[in-house]
């Protein structure tokens, strides 16, 4: 039924999620949490929502605690302040252009679809199926053809007329014949729309507009969705992002912003102040300097030979007293000490909870899981994206976020054939006039922008 697709719509639902995101933020919420309770009693109606929607409003505007260790500005040219900085400005050769920013689209699209089948599975789930399937250790795409006894145990299908982006067939490899469509490629597809008619000086504005021109309203999730109602009822960014928005820190600009990484390879500032103009539209803060951090990221390992390289010129981006520097730091200083990848993912669950949907989804523990698989797998694209969806959380998203950074540092051609041909290289999205785009077409037009912004 239609009603039960609008999730992530009523405010009467989102108010525990607003209540860990204020607690997450430092802010004094104690005094509304008695009222917070009472409106969830309440009988389902407009009375309830009303309420629900001034509950939220006040929760999100309280004020931070004077204690709260962290400094986190949400306007951009704030955010720029707050960070160290970059002064690395090296374009890549125009003779490795094509075959790193194919890279990037291969790397992506292949990332996404290895995660795609066991998106909101544990690792605990994922590597039961792999080993009792005979699929463990994962070398290659995912598959479902397995004994029936097997199938039942995880709730293994091959169709779903009620999943996401009009699919029906579930992503299993043996189901493929294209990239599939799915949000991680839809926003990466939707940048290159925003550059190619506002070009590189566009604004937030220009971003939003995209998405309701281009993109259905159900093809959102979370923080998008939220965004894209405010939007709906005349609420701009930046304030459309923060509104009522309890996912504003969600992992949904991360997701967002690859493109800015390809177009700006080599210069991790530039791709860093995209990312930020296109992050406000739906989140805030610690969600905001995930994409931008994203987005350098990939700038970064587009030039630069060691992936620590990598993301030390990344967090320059971000600013230095926010929640996401503290956990990099100790991230990478744990891998600067010798950490194997089984301590460091150890770390990363020890701390955030899989099984609780709003880790799951958070930014900052996904943003971990990436940089845990750049310092420990490189430039193997395969390793890297096989470590991104084995670990769990959001594994699609970190896969075709894994998969862009090893897709552009490694290029092309030498992303391994397994990743290639098992399915049509076709970019597929549902974008409007931007659905079906083979690879070589969408790399050629990727290169068309970039080299606007070269001096």
């Amino acid at each position: 039924m239609l009603k039960e697709k609008m999730l992530w719509m009523k405010d009467s639902g989102n108010i525990g999620d607003e209540i860990r995101q204020c607690r997450d933020e430092g802010r004094q919420i104690e005094a509304l949490l008695p009222r917070a309770e009472k409106i969830a009693a309440m009988e389902d109606g407009e009375e309830k929502e009303k309420q629900a929607r001034e509950l939220l409003l006040e929760m999100e505007n309280c004020p931070v605690k004077a204690m709260f260790p962290y400094e986190e500005p949400e306007a951009c040219e704030d955010i720029r302040k707050a960070a160290q900085g970059s002064s690395l400005c090296r374009p890549v050769p125009e003779e490795e252009l094509e075959n790193r920013l194919k890279g990037a689209w291969i790397g992506r699209a292949s990332g996404c679809l290895l995660g795609i089948p066991v998106e909101g599975w544990s690792r605990d789930k994922i590597r039961g199926f792999l080993e009792e399937s005979g699929q463990y250790p994962l070398r290659s795409y995912m598959h479902s053809e397995t004994d029936v006894e097997i199938r039942e145990k995880y709730g293994v299908t091959d169709r779903d007329p009620g999943t996401a982006y009009d699919r029906q067939k579930i992503c299993w490899i043996n189901n493929m014949d294209t990239y599939p469509v799915d949000d991680d490629m839809n926003y990466t597809v939707l940048a290159l729309r925003v550059l190619e008619r506002a070009g590189s000086g566009f604004t937030s504005e220009d971003v939003a507009e995209s998405w309701l021109f281009g993109l259905p309203a159900f093809h959102t999730c979370t923080a998008e969705r939220v965004a894209y109602r405010n939007l709906m009822h005349g609420v701009l960014p930046p304030e459309s992002g923060r509104l009522a928005n309890p996912f504003r820190e969600w992992i949904g600009a991360q997701i967002r912003v690859d493109f800015y990484g390809y177009i700006a390879a080599g210069n991790p500032a530039l791709a860093a102040d995209m990312a930020c103009r296109d992050a406000v539209v739906a989140q805030s803060k610690n969600g905001v300097y995930a994409a931008m951090y994203t987005a350098a990221l990939i700038a970064s390992a587009a030039v630069l030979p060691r992936p620590c390289e990598w993301v030390e010129e990344a967090m320059k981006q971000i600013p230095l007293k926010s929640r996401l520097y503290h956990e990099l730091s100790l991230l990478l200083s744990q891998w600067r000490d010798g950490a194997s990848w089984e301590a460091m993912e150890e770390a990363i669950h020890g701390k955030y909870r899989e099984e609780d949907h709003f880790d799951w989804c958070l930014a900052i523990p996904n943003a971990l899981i990436v940089t845990a698989c750049v310092l420990c797998f490189g430039q193997d694209y395969s390793e890297a994206v096989i470590h991104a969806v084995l670990t769990g959380f959001d594994t699609d998203c970190n896969g075709a976020t894994v998969g862009s950074i090893a897709g552009i540092a490694c290029g092309a051609d030498k992303i391994p054939d397994k990743w290639k041909t098992p399915v049509q290289q076709i970019i597929c999205s549902s974008v409007n006039s931007y659905t079906r785009i083979p690879v070589e077409e969408i790399v050629k037009r990727t290169i068309a922008v970039s080299r606007t912004l070269r001096p």
